[in-house]
């Protein structure tokens, strides 16, 4: 039986945070899994042992898109200054809602100035990611990085928001990949790829949806109530094995 497997990057990413509050998220992912390992687990466990993973497809975003975007430091005049905070003076109210009108100006080159350095910042933490992507790539058998998109990026909340590309791009090849495979397995809580499952299956093909247990036996909460009942049926993936194959330490 040939399988492919689908995985949805940024809600892997939150699982793993949410499972083991040990790994700092910061690191982006657990610097030693065994990709390899657990891909092929799930594979094994999905298949009852009868299939064989031909290929990890993992979405992720390619760029961060921040916003509110900092001005050149050439357009950073008064007149531009004053355009840029009216442009986004909602999302800048709690920043300089007690600001004197006097220190105003003096106030926004000074944000501006903290919002480039953070661009910055990220810019260079995505080029690191993209290396660190690569790695494990080369590294494990069968997984490939499918990147797209732009994760939008509160500069001033310092959170991000929903990509919806790799969604799109997860579903799509689930689809135009259908003759490559007997079986897709869905490695996702996300209710968007209902549609994309319910059109292969219609293909003739099965399709799997993992899921993970948290260490009280739960399943991690999440939107994937439709997905399972929309797939042939899903796995959960015990927590303990997934922390040996990922190398979190307690």
């Amino acid at each position: 039986m040939r399988v492919c497997v689908f995985v949805d990057g940024e809600n892997l990413r939150f699982a793993i945070g949410d499972l083991f509050p040990a790994f700092d998220r910061r690191e982006y992912l657990p610097k030693s899994a065994d990709w390899t390992g657990l891909y092929d687990l799930v594979v094994k466990d999905a298949s009852g042992g009868k299939g064989n993973r031909l290929r990890t497809y993992w979405y992720v975003s390619r760029h961060f898109d921040p916003f509110p975007k900092p001005l050149s430091y050439k357009k950073r005049s008064e007149e531009e200054l004053l355009s840029w905070k009216n442009r986004y003076r909602r999302l800048l109210g709690s920043v300089l809602e007690n600001v004197p009108e006097a220190e105003t100006i003096p106030k926004l080159r000074e944000l501006q100035t903290g919002l480039s350095e953070t661009v910055s910042r990220m810019r260079s933490r995505f080029d690191g990611i993209s290396v660190l992507q690569d790695g494990i790539s080369r590294k494990h058998h069968a997984v490939e990085f499918r990147r797209s998109g732009a994760i939008p990026y509160n500069l001033i909340t310092r959170k991000f928001g929903r990509e919806k590309t790799v969604d799109v791009n997860l579903a799509v090849d689930m689809v135009t990949l259908v003759a490559n495979y007997d079986l897709a397995v869905i490695v996702s809580g996300d209710q968007d790829y209902v549609p994309a499952a319910q059109a292969v299956k219609n293909m003739g093909k099965q399709v799997v949806n993992v899921a993970f247990q948290a260490r009280n036996g739960q399943l991690l909460p999440g939107g994937a109530k439709q997905l399972n009942q929309t797939a042939d049926w899903s796995m959960a993936l015990e927590w303990e094995t997934l922390r040996e194959l990922l190398n979190i330490k307690e």
